[in-house]
Parts: structure tokens; C-alpha cells; sequence
């Protein structure tokens, strides 16, 4: 099954597709303290929601972007609607491919998103490849799945090969600061919102079965719901963790 409309069909009920809330949001980029009208790319945008509540609640303008197509269409018709076509764009592409002739921002924003980057796949090695799309005194805010204790040989399975970045809380706040960054704050998210992200999660998949019993997909869709939530249950809630974290990379 194409891994983009997993991800969409998943994902369609969530503010964010990231176990992060938006007063998390808010007072990470408040520590941020950027201007109205400062430039910001969105990395694996999804829907679209992230972007339009960075140019909505902080005045910036946003490049969006996301290798799906089906993201990409939800994120026109949320944006159509929104009042905020004049600050956000978006970009049907790999973060990849666009980071390399971008530019600079005054923040990167790369929240639960994957093939960020090429080459090594270690968070500092991630964070060192996205500081070259920081501007000089701008800020890099990153999110992603930390271990809280280590995890099964099963749920890393599960996982795949996004799993190669994971590390810990305090691991990930080293790894901006091997790569040449100022850590300014780092919040983990309560376990609740890791239930309402798997609830979410599980409960969007099985509602596109119930609508489309036909999905040629729907043994794997099934799976996916079933084994996610058993796994998440079983290990997941006390084994994972996701944090958000914010640099500045000095001028």
C-alpha cells in the first residue's frame, strides 16, 4: 500500500499529525520571539493545519511543503477556506529536494516528519543538514519520537526505518548542540496526547473501513489499525515519548 495514503487516511481527524498541542506549539515559538513577517518553511506539512496556525497566530509567511499529493489537495481546500492564502504557500515536493534551492529561513519547522534529509540518518546529523536552511540568528524548531526506555525488537519493526533517527530526550537536545546550535527549550508531551494521537490514529483508519469496505487496501489498513493499537497498548505508551525541541543557530 502506497505509504502516503496510509498516512493520509490516518491522519485526517488530527490538529496536528504529531502527539504535540498547540499551547506546546505556542510557547515554543513564543520562546522563538520572531516578527510578524518572518519567513518559515513547514517540512512535511501534512493537511496543512501547522502552517496555517503559524501564519494565522504569529503573522509568518509560510512555505509549506509535502511529498504527498493527497496532503497537498486536503491542505488547498484548508487553506481555501482559512483567509491565509496571501501568507501561506504550498509545495508539492520532498523536503529533500526543496531545502536544496529554498534558501534560508528565519524557522524551520520539521515536526514528525521523515526523510528530512540525505545522508546519515542520527539526529545530529539531521539537525546539522537542516541548520543550512536557518538564517544567521534564526531558529530551528524540531519534533520527533524520543525512547523513553528501550523498545522491542517488535515495535521497532513496526516502526520501520524512520526508527533510525530515534534517541532520547536529552540525546536529541546534545545532537543540536553537536550541530552547532543553542538549545533554547525542549518540552515532552504528556502521555495523554500520545492517547489521543493513537486513539485518533487508529479510530480514522477504521472508520475509512466502515465507509469503504471494498479498499483494495483494507487487509493492510485493517493491520495497520489493529497491530498499531495492540503494540501502542502493549508497549508503545510507556516505551515512546515525543519532544519537541528549539535552536537557534548563533550569527
Amino acid at each position: 500500500m502506497d505509504q502516503n495514503r496510509l498516512s493520509y487516511l490516518a491522519h485526517r481527524t488530527h490538529r496536528f499529525a504529531s502527539p504535540v498541542t498547540e499551547a506546546m506549539l505556542d510557547h515554543a515559538l513564543a520562546m522563538a520571539r520572531l516578527q510578524p513577517g518572518a519567513l518559515a518553511f513547514d517540512l512535511g506539512c501534512g493537511t496543512g493545519n501547522m502552517a496555517l496556525h503559524l501564519a494565522d497566530r504569529f503573522g509568518l509567511r509560510v512555505k509549506a511543503v509535502d511529498r504527498s499529493p493527497l496532503m497537498i489537495e486536503e491542505a488547498q481546500r484548508r487553506l481555501a477556506g482559512s483567509g491565509m492564502g496571501a501568507r501561506v504557500t504550498l509545495v508539492r515536493d520532498s523536503s529533500t529536494d526543496f531545502l536544496q534551492q529554498a534558501g534560508q529561513a528565519d524557522l524551520v519547522v520539521a515536526i514528525g516528519a521523515v526523510a528530512l534529509t540525505d545522508g546519515a540518518q542520527d539526529a545530529a546529523s539531521v539537525l546539522k543538514a537542516l541548520a543550512t536552511n536557518v538564517k544567521p540568528g534564526g531558529v530551528l524548531l524540531w519534533g520527533e519520537t524520543h525512547w523513553k526506555r528501550t523498545p522491542s525488537d517488535g515495535l521497532r519493526l513496526l516502526l520501520g526505518p524512520t526508527v533510525a533517527v530515534y534517541d532520547t530526550h536529552a540525546a536529541y537536545v546534545h545532537a543540536g548542540v553537536e550541530a552547532g546550535m543553542l538549545p533554547l527549550y525542549a518540552v515532552a508531551s504528556p502521555d495523554q496526547e500520545w492517547d489521543e494521537y493513537t486513539w485518533r490514529y487508529t479510530t480514522a483508519l477504521e472508520d475509512h473501513l466502515r465507509a469503504h469496505p471494498d479498499d483494495p487496501d483494507a487487509a493492510e489498513i485493517r493491520n495497520r489499525a489493529q497491530g498499531w493499537r495492540a503494540l501502542y497498548l502493549a508497549e508503545g505508551r510507556e516505551t515512546m515519548g515525543f519532544g519537541l525541541y528549539l535552536f537557534r543557530k548563533p550569527d
